[in-house]
């Protein structure tokens, strides 16, 4: 049984790189960014990333919660 599906999973190891935002995460993994944003907002209800603004940006980055959950799927 899996906790998250596979796109959550890319966007939780790609956010593990460094803060960054929504659309940087879009380009990274080629997907949507309606798609990105719907599951950043489920991974922040989960306790995994967190946000904070910065200048005109949104950037997310892991919570401890979500630092172990990395180790945990690696």
């Amino acid at each position: 049984m899996e906790l998250i599906g596979p796109t959550k999973k890319k966007i939780l190891m790609e956010i593990a790189q460094g803060p960054c935002h929504g659309y940087k995460l879009a380009l990274a993994l080629t997907l949507p960014l309606a798609t990105v944003y719907g599951h950043l907002q489920d991974l922040k209800e989960l306790g995994l990333v967190e946000s904070h603004k910065k200048d005109r940006q949104i950037i997310y980055e892991l919570t401890e919660k979500g630092k172990l959950f990395i180790k945990v799927i690696q």
